[in-house]
């Protein structure tokens, strides 16, 4: 009879713990990725000086478990060259945002706000060299995106269902607190976001979840449902910026390896196009008149006049002459985090407002340096082949009118891109369909 010492060191023991490990990072890796945005969620009731949102609570189990996974396994991970100059260009940018917090009108504020930012770069970097290094990444990924579109139907319902009723209390479960309240045009129309706040991040995440369905889903009808669903959810966001992401996104995938040509599906969808076209100009007055007005309100959000994006111009020029201010501006910026204080007149009493760029907001927030090294954290996957290089373009667009520097999403493709540059997926579906 074989001793307790023996067993624990026999090949079969070992590959079961090995197994236990990898299936419960897995799950963890799939829970990770559905809740990567959501910050509806406060797992502090609101009481706390911080969200803690789902990924800061999943974020560190994660991270704990890949390493027993990597351990158990004895594979060890192993860093190319381009990973190791990503971590390297990281730390040294949120090098220089902490020396622009140090140096801050609201050094508290922007502290605070350069740790959370340290935490989103460093930590989704160890995710992604994990998942990176996965034989099961892909899986892990689809069963991630499509649990992230499950739980954003719900959270959509919910909008909808709480702004009918005007409940905008959240709902509180003892130390939990789940805000359904969505965001609105002009207090009208509700801007369905899912899981997230903000409708903007939320066609964002949607974007994000489509692009990992495009490029490891299995072809057929059940994805073309799930494509379906989170491209609903981008309209419904009345997300002009996630809109042009995901357009950007999605033809450059098409468009990977091919050659221009006329075919059957451009011969059918302008068939259609006609088809539609002739049916309204056959509608009676009466009836192209209550479709219009149906669609008013998001006409009216596409306008290149409507009020909101007017106001995003100004934002742009001010954060250009804030960062161009005085030479101190222009090395290390006002402090990262600290845009609020010199946009109160436009948002009295908010604390989160920036200058609706990632660029010009931190040329303002951290000076030209800060503004150059997150151009070639950008601007590398660019150049290179590498199967995330469309979801960066469309981050790029993106973040002409937005900030996500604060969003995990951001960091986690970020680095995968890096990590996978010049490797081509010869499973990518968008080609076959």
């Amino acid at each position: 009879m074989p001793k307790a010492s023996e067993l624990s060191s026999s090949p079969s023991v070992a590959r079961g713990s090995w197994e236990g490990w990898n299936t419960i990072s897995r799950v963890l890796l799939v829970l990770w990725i559905a809740l990567l945005a959501v910050d509806r969620i406060d797992f502090l009731g609101g009481e706390g000086a911080f969200i803690l949102t789902p990924f800061l609570v999943l974020t560190p189990l994660l991270l704990v478990f890949e390493g027993f996974r990597v351990l158990e396994s004895r594979a060890g991970l192993q860093l190319q060259l381009q990973g190791k100059a990503y971590l390297l260009l990281v730390l040294f940018f949120l090098s220089i945002v902490l020396i622009s917090s140090l140096l801050a009108q609201d050094p508290l504020m922007s502290a605070k706000r350069s740790a959370l930012l340290s935490f989103l770069g460093m930590s989704t970097f160890a995710v992604a060299v994990t998942v990176s290094g996965r034989k099961d990444s892909r899986r892990a990924l689809v069963a991630g995106a499509k649990l992230g579109l499950i739980i954003a139907i719900v959270f959509g319902v919910l909008e909808v269902l709480t702004f009918i009723s005007n409940l905008s209390e959240p709902f509180r479960f003892g130390f939990l607190t789940i805000d359904f309240w969505p965001h609105t045009y002009y207090g009208i129309v509700p801007r369905i976001s899912g899981q997230v706040m903000d409708a903007n991040r939320g066609g964002l995440l949607m974007v994000f979840y489509l692009f990992i369905l495009l490029r490891w889903d299995r072809p057929g009808f059940r994805r073309w449902g799930w494509l379906t669903l989170g491209g609903m959810f981008i309209l419904l966001s009345l997300s002009r910026s996630a809109v042009l992401m995901g357009m950007i996104t999605v033809f450059l995938m098409w468009s990977e390896g091919r050659k221009f040509r006329v075919n059957r599906r451009a011969v059918f969808a302008v068939l259609i196009g006609l088809v539609v076209s002739s049916g309204w100009l056959m509608a009676s007055s009466s009836t192209r008149s209550s479709i219009v007005r149906g669609l008013e309100p998001l006409a009216q959000r596409l306008s290149p006049t409507e009020a909101s994006t007017q106001e995003h111009f100004l934002l742009l020029g001010r954060g250009v002459e804030e960062g161009a201010e005085s030479v101190k501006r222009a090395t290390i910026g006002m402090g990262y985090g600290n845009s609020y204080m010199e946009l109160q007149d436009i948002f009295p009493g908010n604390k989160y407002g920036n200058f609706h760029s990632l660029y010009v907001t931190m040329l303002a927030e951290s000076g030209v340096l800060a503004l150059i090294l997150s151009l070639i954290l950008l601007g590398y996957p660019l150049g290179l082949p590498g199967v995330w290089r469309p979801l960066i373009w469309g981050f790029v667009a993106f973040n002409i009118f937005y900030q996500t520097l604060a969003e995990p999403l951001f960091w986690f493709a970020l680095a995968m891109a890096w990590l996978t540059v010049q490797q081509r997926d010869r499973t990518e579906s968008v080609s076959r369909t």
